[in-house]
């Protein structure tokens, strides 16, 4: 459950706004009549989100080609369809087409390919828990024969172990839907891959989990298992629990528990789940024993809590997802994405969020220092459909709201028709707000940025960015306009961005935005590249970001890739 502290307002005091920190990126040929089409080009190489590095295995692999003809049992490779009657797993260690097995095989060892065909009943819960025991070059495959012919497993599977990759399958409702299949890939694992499938529960349960049940929850974990190297790409997630439920009945999506690290998430479609789409929890005091969770390029849409959230958790990168539809309910306040309990080295990056009641939120944590950085992302159309809060109250629905965090950093976002722009409800920590587009603030009693804590605006800094609007800023005190001169001495303008199609949702830059070679460099993209050794420094596009003192204000680069972007739902 995401929800706040208690609101509280103070006396406020007004405090100069910050100056400049130091300084710091074909058109298909017709074919002639007469002449034979070309060829038809090999796919695209898979390429990571933006700064997200490409996992060492799970994304590329082929299952070996199975017997042809297969007329018997043949070392290696495992038939299963239970609804033959000639299936059997009595003297029929390996199955064929011919006299197929009816279930897996609970032990597998290196290079076992397992094909299953028809709806698959066998449970594989403790201890009947699948375990692989693939290696580097002779992976376990669990398969359907492809993503057009999946098997549907209507029974809780848990799997451990090394090198294996599930695909083509289908985890479902039972035809009664009493009952139906979900996986949970549990501790110890390493270099384990879900792709290529659906997993969609019912009203009572289903999901995906990524988890530790060595003990019980609450308890802290002393051994030394971890799951790591864990690929979870090209799937659809959705209907897992009732969206409807009228109690916090967290069936998340995808679930993330402790002692996980090096977890891909990547080119999911996630929806209508009953707790977040995804939620990397690792529990309190255990945050450093998850980390390196890289969640991209995915679609999450129309939860009962979030698309994308984090609690207890080191080095979390959301990049280049797309989160919408995202309302209030008895779980959550509505947020695209965010976090909360003070995870350390969150980076939202160059993610797209709209139609939600806040699009990032940094919720209330316990008071540990943490690093968060907001940079590159698309926030549009957020605005109230329920909320009774003040506008001028920090904690009100807005583009950006962090009522949690310590040490914050708004950095090249583009905030466009929202109902305010960046809340920030917190005395604790410092804040920098920098080459910000905030643009279409459509309350006018609430500001571009609302910093309501005088103690905070002390440590915050607010520079070279692009207010479009009558710019309104709460800076410790109460809300003033920024006149010309204020702007000026933070180099900060007021005036139309000049977008392509905002109304179309294209928020990429006119050549004659004002936008252009206004900002500066930030040290935000120094400290990614350190830390974890990629480039950030560019646009949401992937367009290079000039390595000069000055660089283009908000998501885009002016003269970047154009267009109208295609979005789901719209």
């Amino acid at each position: 459950m995401e929800n706040g502290r208690d609101m509280c307002r103070a006396a406020l005091a007004i405090s100069a706004i910050a100056a400049a920190m130091a300084v710091i990126g074909g058109a298909s040929a017709a074919v002639a009549q007469g002449t034979p089409p070309a060829a038809t080009p090999p796919p695209r190489a898979w390429k990571p989100p933006i700064g997200i590095p490409a996992p060492p295995f799970g994304i590329e692999e082929t299952a070996p080609r199975p017997p042809n003809p297969w007329t018997a049992p043949t070392p290696g490779f495992y038939y299963v369809d239970a609804s033959q009657r000639s299936a059997t797993d009595a003297g029929n260690d390996l199955g064929s087409p011919a006299r197929p097995r009816r279930s897996i095989p609970v032990a597998l060892p290196a290079g076992s390919v397992v094909e299953i065909h028809g709806a698959y009943d066998t449970p594989h819960a403790s201890p009947n828990t699948i375990t692989a025991r693939g290696t580097s070059d002779r992976p376990v495959f669990i398969r359907g024969v492809s993503a057009a012919a999946r098997p549907l497993v209507r029974t809780f599977w848990e799997v451990r172990g090394t090198y294996l990759v599930l695909e083509n399958l289908e985890f479902g409702p039972n035809a009664d839907r009493s009952g139906g299949g979900s996986l949970v890939i549990r501790l110890p694992a390493s270099h384990v891959v879900l792709r290529h499938s659906d997993v969609h529960g019912t009203p009572k349960g289903g999901g995906l989990g990524i988890v530790n049940w060595e003990v019980p929850y609450g308890q802290t974990y002393t051994g030394t298992g971890v799951i790591d190297n864990v690929v979870i790409y090209d799937n659809s997630i959705h209907d897992n629990g009732d969206v409807k439920a009228n109690f916090d009945q967290d069936v998340h999506g995808i679930a993330v528990s402790d002692h996980v690290n090096h977890l891909w998430v990547v080119d999911n479609q996630i929806a209508r789940n009953s707790g977040d789409g995804i939620q990397i929890n690792a529990q309190v005091n255990q945050g450093p024993t998850t980390h390196h969770i890289y969640v991209g390029r995915n679609v999450s849409h129309h939860n009962k809590q979030s698309g994308f959230w984090t609690k207890y958790a080191t080095d979390v990168i959301f990049s280049q997802n797309v989160s919408y539809g995202h309302r209030p309910s008895d779980s959550s306040l509505g947020q695209c994405m965010g976090a909360q309990y003070a995870p350390d080295w969150v980076w939202f990056l160059f993610n797209e969020v709209y139609d939600c009641e806040y699009g990032i939120a940094q919720m209330s944590d316990n008071g540990e220092a943490s690093h968060t950085f907001i940079i590159g992302n698309v926030v549009h159309n957020v605005h109230r459909s329920s909320s009774t809060t003040s506008p001028e109250n920090a904690w009100a629905p807005s583009g950006i709201m962090m009522s949690g965090g310590f040490e914050r950093h708004i950095i090249n976002n583009t905030i466009y028709d929202v109902d305010a722009g960046v809340n920030v409800p917190s005395p604790a920590g410092t804040i920098e707000l920098v080459n910000n587009i905030i643009a279409n603030v459509t309350l006018p009693r609430a500001s571009h940025v609302n910093l309501e804590f005088a103690v905070l605006a002390k440590h915050g800094t607010l520079h070279h960015s692009l207010l479009s609007g009558d710019p309104r800023v709460a800076w410790g005190d109460a809300q003033f306009k920024l006149t010309g001169t204020i702007l000026a001495s933070a180099n900060l303008k007021s005036a139309d961005p000049q977008f392509v199609n905002p109304s179309g949702g294209d928020f990429h830059l006119r050549p004659t935005s004002p936008a252009a070679r206004a900002g500066v460099m930030p040290t935000a993209f120094a400290t990614f590249q350190e830390r974890y050794g990629l480039s950030i420094a560019v646009d949401r596009d992937g367009s290079p970001r000039p390595p000069a003192s000055t660089v283009d204000i908000g998501a885009y680069v002016v003269g970047g890739i154009a267009g109208a972007e295609s979005r789901p739902g719209k």
